[in-house]
């Protein structure tokens, strides 16, 4: 039986055994951006074949690296067809044939998580879009084949030309994602500054499409076991996980308390502690607010008046209002990849102290940072609810596209409670909690939130910090939502990340 060959692997042997065809190389279909940029499959490697000649061999072994050399002489002895990676393709050698092919991941790789990996024969998707999408991107497949002579012994013989089948550029086909590259890539330099742990993610204000996104710490496609190792979390997407969220709740504690009647001048005096059944709360500012009215309370992130706000309109009305931002449906991307619905208290458990928990993003709630980005966008829009999503359609080897449906926006919230909520968050970066996110090139909203875990790193509690946001703030664009994970001990930095993102983004097209 006929053995692999030099990194290729045999197709098919003919019945008479006169001819062989061998895999020179192949790539499966590719995954863009936005604007066709691709993001897999992006640079080349080179592959040549030739003969089992010595002087053939030997105009080549500067050429090759010092392993491949050594391989090749191994099959000279054999004389099999030789095939190897090549350092380049401007080697001109009679009897030599080289080709650029495209190879899957580079050195670095951008949004690792939303791409995922393949399964060790670099056939078949394991995670992310990969998976996903892998009957696609299977179909896309491109290769180049060499159908060459044997004698009765099976050894190559040489007086016959190669025949060559070249079809790698149908890998140009594949799928085509809302992910814009230049986005993704200040996103990236960002959060390995500022981002230690966490996720990020950035949303076109009026489509949700997602125009970047990150989990930290990464990995490589291509070194997976690496990552197993390191016990690091690196596998774990946490864009699409469930964290503890803090006040950035209180967005949908104001919505609730907007939509079922309350006014925004309603007042209460924040004395830095209140009992609610036997459970006394704190607010942060342990000395108190003094009298506040809501949009004064929402840029203090006054924990107390949203206490007394959730009282008022009751737990159905808070839980009504969480479904209607959408908390309650998961975000399905693609197949397999979904943020999963956020966990929330039942209604026949909201008691007095776990609705006040509730208020301000505490106790027994779960939510995925994607799902604060689409609650952000809401507000964003106006009260419009567009799902995010990831996939813009497909795109075939001539670069023809075929563009996915798109949903139409719902109506969540009221146009009226949308605005005020607006102008409350825009009080947030101006006067209020998140003064460290103002942008220097344009005005900004948002919320910061600040959770508690009950978890511990050593002997110091596991604190989250978001900012979630979007800008500029009189005519949205972007959304843009952060999760310091373990900020405090990590020092992670979610309000600069927002800032220093906003303004690179302010110029562009």
């Amino acid at each position: 039986m006929a053995s692999l060959l030099n990194n290729g692997t045999l197709l098919s042997v003919g019945l008479n055994q006169s001819t062989r065809t061998a895999l020179l190389a192949s790539q499966r279909g590719t995954i863009y951006d936005r604007n066709l940029t691709p993001l897999v499959n992006k640079t080349t490697r080179f592959r040549g074949v030739l003969y089992p000649q010595t002087d053939l061999l030997n105009l080549i072994q500067d050429d090759v690296t010092r392993e491949n050399y050594l391989r090749l002489a191994a099959a000279l002895e054999k004389q099999e067809l030789l095939m190897t990676d090549m350092l380049d393709s401007t080697v001109m050698i009679r009897g030599l044939h080289t080709f650029r092919v495209p190879q899957r991941y580079d050195s670095t790789v951008s949004c690792a998580h939303l791409l995922g990996y393949l399964d060790e024969s670099g056939l078949n998707g394991q995670t992310g879009m990969e998976k996903a999408y892998n009957t696609l991107l299977e179909q896309y497949a491109g290769k180049i084949t060499v159908t060459y002579n044997v004698n009765g012994t099976g050894a190559c013989q040489t007086d016959q030309p190669l025949e060559i089948t070249n079809t790698i550029d149908r890998c140009k086909g594949g799928i085509q994602l809302t992910i814009d590259a230049e986005i993704q890539r200040y996103l990236e330099e960002l959060a390995s500054v500022y981002l230690p742990k966490g996720a990020t993610t950035v949303l076109d204000a009026q489509t949700g499409e997602i125009l970047a996104c990150t989990s930290l710490p990464t990995f490589h496609p291509e070194q997976i076991q690496t990552s197993i190792e390191q016990q690091d979390g690196a596998l774990i997407n946490r864009l699409l996980s469930g964290y503890d969220c803090g006040s950035v709740f209180k967005i949908v504690t104001a919505a609730a308390a907007l939509e079922y009647g309350v006014t925004p001048e309603q007042t209460y005096s924040c004395a830095g502690e209140i009992t609610v059944g036997n459970t006394v709360f704190h607010c942060h500012n342990r000395l108190g607010h003094h009298t506040l009215d809501m949009k004064t309370a929402f840029a203090q992130s006054c924990n107390l008046y949203f206490i007394q706000l959730a009282q008022q309109i009751g737990g159905e009305a808070l839980l009504n209002t969480a479904s209607a931002f959408g908390l309650y449906d998961p975000i399905d991307l693609a197949d397999g990849l979904s943020a999963p619905a956020a966990i929330l208290p039942d209604l026949d458990q909201l008691y007095p102290a776990t609705l006040a928990n509730l208020s301000f993003g505490q106790g027994a709630l779960l939510i995925t940072p994607l799902h604060v980005a689409q609650l952000t966008a809401i507000i964003a829009n106006d009260g419009i609810r567009n799902t995010p999503t990831a996939v813009l359609g497909t795109v075939d080897e001539q670069g023809k596209q075929t563009l996915t449906e798109k949903g139409r926006g719902e109506r969540v919230l009221s146009e009226t409670t949308a605005t005020l909520l607006q102008e409350m968050m825009e009080m947030v970066v101006q006067s209020g909690t998140g003064t460290r996110a103002q942008p220097e090139l344009s005005n900004a909203a948002g919320k910061t939130g600040t959770a508690q875990t009950g978890q511990m790193n050593g002997d110091q509690p596991v604190i989250q910090s978001w900012f979630t946001g979007y800008f500029p703030a009189e005519s949205p664009r972007y959304i843009i939502t952060v999760l310091a994970e373990d900020a405090e001990n990590l020092g992670g930095d979610a309000q600069a990340l927002f800032r220093d993102l906003a303004d690179k983004l302010r110029y562009k097209p």
